[in-house]
């Protein structure tokens, strides 16, 4: 999709500029680097337990194979199922650009219609798995109290991420999206193939 240089909002986006908008603010259609920052921090808080009981426990095959399941979720399942469906997609460039999932490719084409239910039941199955992934792990090694600090640390992320990113998630079609409806409503009006797409899956 080709982007007018004189445009100043979002690439799929019908305004040419955020002053006057709704939703300006209230979604994150153009973030900053402290959504990308907040973001990420947000992960660090698992990402250490994690990796320290995997090590201490010599889990050393079954955290590659982590981050084997890892790479190929980030580098094309979740663009396949979640963020192909995304305004961020409709982007210039090979890369996203988005908070969460800043420079991944862009691998599958751009689809502005909401997500399938297979895609809903792979998304949410594959990112479970990741995320849970350390529990049998830790339970062998005996890593108890590193079970209860990850299991908090997901726990914490997962309730933040959904009242303070999903909130104003810029991927309306998203599992987790928790946009309020009226936000919505000013989100398809500002997006017409969106609005479109979601009209003819229903």
């Amino acid at each position: 999709m080709k982007v007018e240089t004189s445009k100043k909002t979002a690439a799929a986006c019908s305004r040419e500029t955020c002053s006057g908008c709704p939703i300006d603010g209230k979604l994150l259609c153009l973030h900053t680097p402290k959504d990308i920052l907040d973001f990420g921090v947000l992960a660090i808080g698992f990402f250490i337990p994690f990796i320290a009981g995997m090590a201490i426990s010599g889990f050393w095959i079954g955290l590659t194979v982590w981050f084997g399941l890892a790479v190929i979720f980030f580098g094309y399942v979740e663009a396949s199922v979640l963020c192909r469906h995304c305004p961020h997609y409709a982007e210039q460039g090979f890369t996203l650009k988005c908070h969460a999932n800043y420079g991944f490719p862009k691998i599958p084409r751009f689809d502005p219609r909401p997500l399938s239910q297979i895609e809903k039941i792979v998304f949410r199955g594959y990112s479970s798995v990741l995320l849970l992934y350390y529990i049998p792990f830790f339970i062998l090694g005996q890593q108890w109290l590193l079970l209860v600090i990850t299991s908090w640390a997901v726990l914490t992320w997962f309730w933040t991420l959904l009242r303070t990113q999903c909130t104003r998630c810029y991927n309306i079609f998203c599992p987790l999206n928790r946009v309020p409806e009226d936000i919505q409503q000013e989100f398809f009006n500002n997006y017409p193939a969106f609005a479109e797409a979601q009209k003819k899956q229903r």
